[in-house]
């Protein structure tokens, strides 16, 4: 019998509807790839509104990138940066739930429930970038945790707020936890407490205190990939 939850609860075309119309238009096949699997995992009620890791990841340089190239190798540079964001999604070997939200401009926003799974993303992202290219690319990558409310796949929350809050605070190659996200992360790693330094604090909207970040000690997508 039918519940209200069910009554709620988005068909799959509907599901994949919401996503595409987030995916930019360059990137449609790797976004239908990944958005085979959030069917899979909606039909099976395994993604449901809760706690998650909020990742935001940055192209560094776009706008002297384009400066000195010109707009069309800029407009370039940033869809081969997203396209490489969907296909790490795709074909990284993830152990749980993990979400491609939406681009904003040079930017890509995914949530994850499990944290390996966030550095294995990055550490297959970053091989993608690796391939050859005009110029290297870098990027920072942001991680907060906080509750997600789900509609379709675009989240509603605070915590994806505070995260655009402290890109600024992070730095090119770097990936960066706050507080609350490290706390719950590190007892997920092996090397736990060799695996992250202090990097000092930022302020952000609901705490009455700038809140401590953490690095995670790689730079290159084999260190990422030792971690885990």
């Amino acid at each position: 019998m039918a519940t209200p939850d069910d009554a709620h609860r988005p068909t799959r075309e509907e599901i994949r509807s919401e996503f595409l119309k987030y995916a930019p238009s360059y990137a449609l096949d790797e976004a239908a790839e990944a958005i085979e699997r959030i069917a899979e995992l909606q039909a099976q009620r395994l993604i449901r509104d809760g706690v998650y890791y909020i990742v935001l990841a940055d192209l560094v340089g776009s706008t002297k990138f384009a400066a000195t190239h010109g707009n069309p190798a800029g407009a370039a540079r940033v869809q081969r940066f997203i396209k490489h964001s969907f296909d790490a999604l795709n074909h990284s070997e993830l152990k749980n739930t993990a979400l491609f939200v939406k681009e904003i401009g040079d930017a890509v926003l995914f949530i994850f429930q499990h944290f390996p799974d966030v550095l294995r993303w990055r550490a297959a992202f970053g091989e993608y970038l690796e391939l050859p290219a005009p110029e290297p690319i870098a990027i920072r990558t942001c991680v907060h945790v906080g509750e997600v409310s789900l509609e379709g796949v675009n989240p509603l929350s605070l915590a994806v707020s505070q995260c655009f809050k402290m890109e600024k605070a992070v730095a090119a190659h770097d990936l960066v936890l706050t507080d609350p996200a490290y706390h719950i992360a590190w007892p997920t790693l092996d090397l736990a407490y060799s695996a992250f330094a202090d990097y000092g604090a930022v302020e952000l909207d609901g705490f009455d205190q700038p809140v401590a970040l953490h690095v995670v000690n790689a730079h290159d997508s084999a260190a990422f990939s030792d971690l885990v």
